[in-house]
């Protein structure tokens, strides 16, 4: 259908004067807005791209920092035979958790000014949106007054038919622009739904980089304390040091096989009815590591005449630090510190289908007796506690029916009857 112009030449000069105006502004002013109407803008959101990149930059450099530390550490994890040597081993340690606290900092930093950026440009977008929905309604307007008149009319009121040709034209096109500009109003509204995706993308990335950094500085405050705690201890002195060490590998050695014994008859002690099914998947790995000592009998070197033992779980690598997550969703059932004996700092998870899980030798526990907790959630962070030559996360599955803690005089002491975790996790 053509839009019919208005009944005056007067009247149709003065509808071009608008339709180009209207044009001139939201054509060319919509590629250049911001410059104009807002010249500060595009100056911020361009500095705070520089700030973005210099910041990207930085991270880059404390990753590379970040990971040498790391490999200088990993293959050095071991019972130090000096007291020299554990404290050069701790404060390596230290020194990588600084760093990483460091590279945690700068992101926080840098995710606050993509947030930062992206209110800006939303800002930006949503004018723009406005100011074609303002274009559509002034070109409506126009278009609704030419449709109250028939074309023989218009006719008799222009002095020529090229005049009356002319404003035929020009409709059309404002009909044409106008179609143009609610295909462009479409596209910025699905780019606002976009960033508005992106921005809530950042704000929970940034949530969980202070949690991290939280957590982090827990991690070093642990560290830290300990390594105090072992100069205080020994007076920095090498012979108390060799003396200690001497006594508490005695000690672990003996609660070692204290757990051997009891749960070899706790094992006996599982009812098959109990258990689930098992199947690949019904749990899932508390960390995505290597297998550093698979489940099942072994030969521990360093006990007495060299005992044959058993390993009651799994061993993943893990860093000291390293977020530990909930194998399923479940029901606190304890938490511990055994101190350098047996499982040092601990977790145990019921996950009520006959299942408990064990985390041990943890830096850092998130969690309390009774807390419910869902599959894939932080508990804790990796340590070096317990019985341990070096950082690593020691996991367990336990049958339901044989599982208790029980006091001794180092901390509290979980045991029960093994199965094996391969069985459940996929």
């Amino acid at each position: 259908m053509i839009k019919r112009p208005q009944k005056s030449k007067n009247a149709f000069l003065t509808f071009i004067a608008i339709f180009l105006s209207l044009n001139l502004f939201f054509s060319g002013g919509y590629f250049s807005y911001g410059q104009e109407s807002s010249p500060a803008q595009p100056s911020l959101i361009n500095d705070l791209s520089s700030q973005i990149q210099n910041k990207q930059n930085l991270i880059k450099e404390l990753e590379k920092k970040v990971a040498e530390l790391r490999n200088a550490i990993k293959d050095k994890q071991s019972t130090q035979s000096t007291l020299k040597k554990q404290i050069a081993s701790m404060e390596a340690e230290i020194n990588r958790l600084e760093s990483e606290i460091q590279l945690t900092r700068e992101k926080i930093s840098e995710t606050n000014l993509q947030i930062q950026k992206l209110d800006q440009e939303m800002g930006e977008l949503e004018k723009k949106i406005n100011n074609h929905k303002e274009y559509l309604s002034n070109a409506i307007r126009i278009i609704n007054e030419y449709d109250k008149e028939t074309a023989f009319e218009i006719i008799l009121e222009n002095n020529n038919l090229s005049d009356f040709l002319d404003q035929i034209e020009y409709i059309e096109n404002l009909q044409k622009n106008a179609q143009e500009k609610l295909v462009e109003i479409r596209a910025l509204k699905a780019q606002a739904d976009n960033d508005k995706q992106k921005q809530e993308d950042f704000k929970n990335s940034l949530e969980s980089l202070h949690q991290e950094l939280k957590s982090k500085d827990l991690v070093l405050n642990f560290q830290v304390s300990d390594k105090e705690d072992l100069l205080t201890s020994t007076k920095n002195q090498e012979k108390n040091y060799q003396a200690q060490l001497k006594q508490v590998l005695k000690q672990q050695q003996d609660i070692e096989k204290e757990i051997y014994q009891l749960e070899d008859k706790l094992r006996m002690a599982i009812d098959p009815n109990s258990l689930p099914t098992a199947q690949k998947g019904l749990l899932d790995w508390p960390i995505k590591n290597a297998i550093t000592q698979t489940y099942g009998p072994t030969s521990i070197t360093g006990f007495i005449n060299n005992v044959y033992t058993f390993h009651n779980g799994i061993d993943l690598r893990a860093r000291i630090g390293d977020a530990i997550k909930t194998a399923g969703d479940g029901v606190v059932v304890g938490v511990g510190n055994d101190g350098k004996y047996a499982y040092g700092r601990w977790i145990a998870i019921n996950h009520q289908n006959g299942l408990i899980t064990l985390y041990g030798h943890l830096s850092v526990q998130k969690v309390s007796v009774g807390q419910q907790v869902k599959r894939g959630e932080v508990i804790g962070y990796a340590g070096n506690t317990g019985f341990s030559t070096g950082s690593h996360l020691h996991f367990t599955v336990y049958a339901t029916n044989t599982f208790k803690i029980e006091s001794r005089w180092y901390g509290a002491l979980p045991i029960g009857g093994s199965l094996n975790p391969l069985n459940y996790l996929d």
